[in-house]
């Protein structure tokens, strides 16, 4: 009987591990949101992401560390201006996601990469691991743009949500010399943190935390072969050098703002903080666009100098 006992244990653990596995990480064709059941500022949005995609942009393709597929899209405005790689939410789209900077960028005549993560769209993989290998695409997107465009040309990292805590987790990964900025908007500290904030409220009264983690870490790890705490955001930030600008509504439900707080104090760079009042998750450009661009301009803006200036010195340019 004992041995009946627990092997029917086992058969449960690994099925709960795998169903928890598969809802949070295996890839899934997501739709682009519905023009018919947008708001007027949706609607907007919608629209300038659908000509984004059409617009005429160069393919780029590169092979991560590990031999996976990477595939972005390069929009050019001026030969040798800053150039600034956008990292997009879990399940969402680069051309959608990346309505804002892609604005913000074209106002300011830089150049912008959109990248698509690992197991979305057009980039290989099956599985989106919330940010632990997507860090390390982070660093080999950097290094394809400083090898791109050479050492005297500004880049900075943005992403949003999972792609948010992806490019903080990047900050301490030895990157490029010339990223000499860091944006996230909205992301979290780490994923098992993310995931148990959100699954606790739908978790049965009588389903422990504790046990819900173990069978999460097991999924990932029997099935997707890495681990929920490889990476850690605040981590990285408290050890990295990069200037960060950390972005957040205070109404966020799925990454709550105290998580921006803690990253903003654990952060031992230059740092800036943007609380957005009223900005629910990935939503605070929508809740104030002015200042949200103004943000991010300012922000670009005074690092690329710092950045210019201190190549010109290193040339023996005054």
């Amino acid at each position: 009987m004992s041995v009946i006992i627990l092997a029917a244990g086992i058969v449960v653990f690994l099925w709960g591990s795998n169903v928890l596995f598969q809802k949070a990480c295996i890839r899934r064709e997501t739709p682009w949101p519905d023009l018919g059941k947008a708001d007027e500022v949706e609607y907007e949005e919608l629209i300038d992401a659908y000509n984004i995609k059409r617009e005429i942009n160069e393919s780029i393709i590169i092979s991560a560390e590990d031999g996976m597929k990477l595939a972005g899209n390069y929009y050019e405005r001026k030969k040798e201006a800053p150039v600034v790689l956008f990292f997009h939410g879990l399940w969402s789209h680069s051309a959608v996601d990346g309505v804002a900077i892609y604005r913000i960028t074209k106002e300011m005549n830089w150049n912008l990469l959109l990248v698509t993560s690992r197991a979305h769209d057009e980039s290989g993989g099956t599985i989106a691991t919330l940010g632990i290998r997507e860090r390390y695409d982070c660093r080999d997107w950097a290094e394809w743009a400083a090898d791109r465009f050479g050492e005297n040309t500004p880049l900075f990292l943005m992403g949003i949500s999972m792609s948010g805590a992806a490019v903080m987790m990047s900050s301490n990964l030895d990157l490029p010399d010339s990223v000499c900025g860091i944006i996230e908007d909205c992301g979290y500290i780490s994923p098992m943190e993310m995931i148990t904030l959100n699954a606790v409220e739908k978790l049965p009264r009588w389903f422990p935390e504790g046990i819900f983690k173990i069978f999460m870490e097991a999924g990932t790890r029997i099935y997707g072969h890495f681990s929920l705490y490889e990476a850690d955001a605040g981590k990285a930030l408290s050890e990295t050098n990069v200037p960060i600008l950390i972005i957040h509504g205070d109404k966020d439900c799925i990454a709550p703002v105290s998580m921006a707080y803690s990253l903003y104090h654990r952060c031992r760079s230059e740092k800036e903080l943007f609380i957005v009042h009223g900005a629910d998750h990935a939503g605070s450009y929508r809740t104030d666009p002015e200042k949200y661009k103004r943000t991010v301009s300012k922000f670009l803006k005074k690092y690329a100098a710092v950045y210019i200036q201190k190549k010109n010195m290193q040339n023996g340019i005054y």
